[in-house]
């Protein structure tokens, strides 16, 4: 999905796989970059001068993304898990920010494109059940998908495939509702601006006092500019929730 964004520097194929670098790669690139030189600013300045409007920026952005994500989700493993955590929800902010760019025709949210959070996801997934593996062993699974709280009649006929649906589900949902919402703001964003274009163009074609409002539509964008920024945020804060909530599970789940 999002191929139709999809600008190619150079073509790479290797073994059949496609391997281009585009413009949604450059995206990933810059968004691990700025990823890296932020978490690394953010250590220098809270450790080094713990002072100033970065420092404090930076402080108060980990301390939420600590105390309403990592130990809200995984308690004492908080901690342990933080830095994968905060490096997910910072990773997956900017690109959801590099839509927010002004140059559509090249820069789009990098999670508008559904190859990227099906990877993102499809890494949580993996992780996860790693740590339900080396915290449980294979028994996390026999836990899991017969549970001692179903009726025997259920827990031995449906509550297996029950589970087993849930448990790919979560990769499922993780990825479709990040794609979803990234590409459908971007959209709007573009459809509006359209539109406040097309309506300043009328304006100043007008008389005196029309001319005058014609600043007016612009308003709109901004306030959608807003609003996209939020949801940027709002968007990353979720899949680093959900990536704290499952990790907790499978550190905590007793079987």
């Amino acid at each position: 999905m999002g191929e139709h964004h999809v600008i190619v520097h150079k073509m790479i194929e290797l073994f059949g796989l496609n391997l281009s670098i585009t413009n949604f790669v450059v995206i990933l690139w810059l968004a691990a970059l700025l990823t890296l030189l932020f978490l690394v600013g953010a250590a220098r300045a809270v450790n080094v001068t713990g002072t100033g409007r970065f420092a404090n920026l930076v402080e108060s952005m980990l301390d939420f993304v600590r105390e309403n994500v990592s130990d809200a989700f995984m308690g004492h493993h908080g901690a342990k898990w933080f830095p994968f955590v905060a490096t997910i929800f910072f990773f997956i902010l900017f690109n959801n920010l590099a839509g927010l760019i002004p140059i559509p025709s090249y820069f789009h949210a990098g999670t508008s494109n559904l190859n990227v959070t099906a990877v993102l996801a499809i890494i949580v997934f993996l992780v996860v059940q790693a740590v339900a593996v080396k915290q449980h062993g294979l028994k996390y699974y026999v836990g899991l998908l017969f549970p001692k709280s179903a009726p025997a009649w259920l827990r031995f006929t449906l509550m297996p495939l029950i589970e087993l649906i849930g448990v790919f589900a979560r990769p499922f949902s993780l990825a479709i509702r990040l794609f979803a919402n990234m590409t459908a703001g971007h959209q709007i964003i573009l459809v509006l601006l359209t539109g406040e274009l097309i309506g300043v163009t009328y304006l100043l074609q007008q008389g005196f006092f029309m001319k005058l409002l014609a600043p007016l539509p612009l308003v709109g964008v901004i306030v959608m500019d807003g609003f996209e920024i939020f949801v940027a945020f709002i968007q990353a804060f979720i899949f680093a929730l959900l990536t704290a909530l499952y990790l907790g599970e499978a550190l905590e789940e007793s079987h």
